[in-house]
């Protein structure tokens, strides 16, 4: 039993590594397309669409290389911080909200 639960784990921590290199090779993809000039002869709406999928690249980019640190951290036994956001701390509410709160406290 104990065999298995080993093998299952560096299987698991195989796999980990291998996601990690992915992300670096798609990280990498992703900055070669920011990086590559817009074309100053394209009409007004088709950069438009090229600025929209440059900043889409660059966002992507990003979300790969956090998860790709926040991998290679959980590889190297290292605590990894819990990024959730209380929802009730961002959560504003509209004016009907505000309301509600205030009637309920009379």
């Amino acid at each position: 039993m104990k065999k298995n639960l080993l093998t299952s784990k560096s299987a698991n921590q195989a796999a980990v590594e291998r996601l990690v290199n992915a992300g670096r090779k798609a990280f990498d993809l992703l900055l070669e397309e920011v990086e590559k000039p817009i074309d100053p002869d394209l009409r007004d709406d088709q950069a438009r669409n090229a600025m929209k999928s440059k900043k889409e690249c660059f966002m992507d980019a990003k979300d790969i290389q956090a998860e790709v640190q926040r991998l290679e951290a959980a590889l190297a036994g290292e605590e990894i911080p819990d990024d959730t956001v209380d929802e009730e701390a961002t959560f504003k509410g509209g004016f009907a909200e505000k309301f509600a709160k205030l009637k309920s406290k009379k």
